[in-house]
């Protein structure tokens, strides 16, 4: 399996699919219902805590702001270089931590 991405990933668009809100220290929380189905959505309404709060560092919200639903991936790994310098393999990283954000719900890949 090659380790980088690949170049249709990198060009597609990341775009914010979940709400979020500051946390300590200018670091972001993502809130993710714990059911996504519309259909099973009345179940959140019962739960006593309904969403689960997602903590990022300060490399994972830096990524988040930057899926602004303009950039592509290639570019929102640039914003997180440009916050991040010295890092190595940004944009590995960076495309491997968005692909989880969209395996999870908490994002789409949109093409332009």
């Amino acid at each position: 399996m090659n380790p980088f991405p690949d170049q249709t990933f990198l060009a597609l668009v990341p775009v914010q699919a979940l709400a979020s809100e500051p946390g300590e220290g200018g670091h972001v929380i993502l809130i993710r219902p714990k059911i996504l189905s519309e259909r099973w959505g009345w179940l959140l309404r019962m739960m006593k805590k309904p969403a689960y709060r997602v903590k990022l560092d300060a490399r994972g919200s830096a990524v988040w702001r930057a899926c602004d639903g303009a950039r592509t991936v290639t570019q929102v790994a640039q914003v997180v270089d440009e916050a991040h310098p010295g890092e190595v393999e940004t944009l590995t990283r960076t495309a491997g931590f968005l692909n989880e954000l969209a395996r999870g719900g908490f994002l789409r890949l949109m093409q332009r």
